[in-house]
């Protein structure tokens, strides 16, 4: 899920839209998704491409198809605001194991704003800036503590950060590829149609235990799923916690900062491995919750996490302002 918040004039609000992305055809068009015409050709970003979110090619680098997916959220808030003239300041956040992507992705997105139309909409409006800049970067611009650390949870990656007066580290830091929750879900076998559907049923079920209700309505099933996910994640966490061990930086933490979406599945082993270092950002995600509100509503339990990020950049972006 391509996730995000922007603000306009002053006000900041959040979006979010599948992932998936097609060429050239427009199928049931629905209110979530995006027509991306530019130079001839077209794609559909969103939910009605025909892929589907299943078939997005989770394991790929995120910024093989980044452009296009900035593109189609961008596409959704011009056409939602109806924000036909003014300036753009776009920030982009990848994994820093991607850093080699950056700044072309930062000019096909610039290059895309002014060729582009979206949903038939062609905006009159200037670029001021285009940053793609590492996945923690609104994180990092939070922690001011000497020697503090973050940890990412992703779908795909984990990501530990270094952190130096509110700016990550590069050369410091280290993404742990196919270790995020996607490492889970492929070792545990449980049967779902969708792994997107399945990652929020486990953080559900490791949340607050009915997470797997959803999917599995006969006990002994529900039984087996439940103890197929333990001994799962008793497989995985030795794995994590050895590259943990390996990270030195780590080990001499003043304090550890750890956020993403699927981070909630491993708060115990968390809390027994680090102590009284961690943090979770609980001051930050109340703020959150009150200036955008809708993310309280329970069909989108879960997703604070995932926003943590980019609030937290478009929060200091402003306050910098």
């Amino acid at each position: 899920m391509g996730k995000g918040c922007y603000d306009l004039d002053g006000s900041i609000r959040w979006i979010a839209q599948d992932n998936a992305v097609e060429e050239e055809e427009v199928r049931d068009l629905d209110s979530e998704s995006c027509v991306i015409e530019y130079k001839g050709r077209s794609w559909t970003v969103g939910s009605s491409a025909i892929y589907g979110l299943h078939e997005t090619l989770l394991h790929q680098n995120k910024a093989e198809q980044a452009s296009l997916r900035t593109l189609g959220m961008l596409g959704k808030v011009i056409e939602r605001e109806q924000f036909l003239e003014g300036y753009v300041d776009l920030t982009v956040l990848l994994p820093e194991g991607e850093r080699r992507y950056f700044k072309t992705l930062e000019s096909n997105l610039a290059k895309g704003i002014y060729g582009s139309t979206f949903n038939g909409l062609k905006p009159n409006v200037k670029v001021r800036r285009v940053r793609v800049l590492p996945e923690g970067s609104g994180i990092a611009s939070q922690i001011q503590d000497q020697g503090a650390m973050a940890i990412m949870f992703g779908h795909k990656d984990v990501s530990l950060l270094q952190v130096l007066n509110g700016v990550i580290q590069a050369q410091k830091s280290l993404t742990l590829s196919n270790l995020g929750m996607i490492k889970l879900i492929s070792e545990c076998g449980i049967h779902i149609s969708d792994e997107l559907i399945l990652s929020t049923l486990i953080c559900r079920e490791v949340r607050n235990k009915n997470g797997f209700k959803h999917a599995f309505s006969d006990k002994e099933a529900l039984k087996n799923a439940r103890q197929i996910l333990k001994d799962t994640k008793a497989k995985v966490w030795p794995l994590l916690s050895r590259k943990f061990d390996g990270f030195p930086a780590l080990g001499t933490a003043t304090k550890i900062y750890v956020t993403g979406g699927s981070h909630p599945v491993w708060g115990p082993e968390l809390k027994n491995k680090f102590g009284t270092k961690l943090r979770f950002f609980k001051d930050e995600l109340e703020e959150m919750s009150g200036a955008l509100p809708e993310l309280n509503a329970p069909e989108y339990t879960g997703y604070k996490n995932r926003f943590t990020d980019s609030y937290l950049l478009i929060k200091g972006g402003l306050t910098n302002a």
